[in-house]
């Protein structure tokens, strides 16, 4: 996310692949934070720690993230980039809700 653009691998391009990248990215970071942050010893769900985690991961952390890569060298700025940030935030937590739901092993 905050490396400079001249140290990114090179990767084959296609059509949307660096919002797809963005999107996979939140989607992943945010299940796991999910994970990580919101339940407590007996698997139950902190209803005051979801929500904080749900602004913080899903809608802060994926606007500021990018508005931080204007600090970062040959990196830039698009607003496309916040749009995937954001859903695949969104995509994490309703991930994490389900399978929670369901009493997945993953969860």
């Amino acid at each position: 996310m905050f490396t400079p653009g001249r140290s990114l691998p090179k990767l084959p391009e296609f059509s949307f692949g660096d919002k797809f990248g963005h999107l996979i990215l939140f989607a992943v970071l945010s299940f796991l934070w999910f994970r990580v942050g919101t339940l407590n010893e007996e698997r139950e769900i902190n209803s005051r720690t979801l929500i904080t985690n749900l602004l913080v991961f899903s809608f802060i952390f994926p606007i500021l993230a990018e508005y931080l890569q204007l600090l970062v060298p040959n990196r830039t700025f698009d607003y496309l980039d916040i749009v995937a940030n954001l859903v695949g935030g969104a995509i994490g937590f309703i991930v994490f809700f389900i399978l929670y739901k369901a009493n997945s092993r993953l969860v």
